[in-house]
């Protein structure tokens, strides 16, 4: 699906080489969800207050956040 783009190499002042990697920019986007959205845990612990039984567990409004 994505492709990483090719290294390239980049002397360094000196004796030495560096590489750089170039990052593909389709990898750094992030893509918005319509809502946004939020995981929530129940315990049913019936001496306990409802909300107190409620228990969050991710939020998240991108895609990437969702499969992350």
């Amino acid at each position: 699906m994505f492709q990483e783009e090719p290294q390239e190499d980049v002397e360094a002042s000196g004796d030495s080489e560096a590489t750089v990697s170039v990052p593909n920019p389709e990898l750094a986007v992030k893509h918005p969800l319509e809502n946004k959205w939020a995981l929530w845990y129940f315990k049913n612990d019936r001496s306990r207050d409802w909300s107190e039984n409620l228990k969050l567990v991710a939020k998240f409004e991108f895609v990437e956040d969702f499969w992350a």
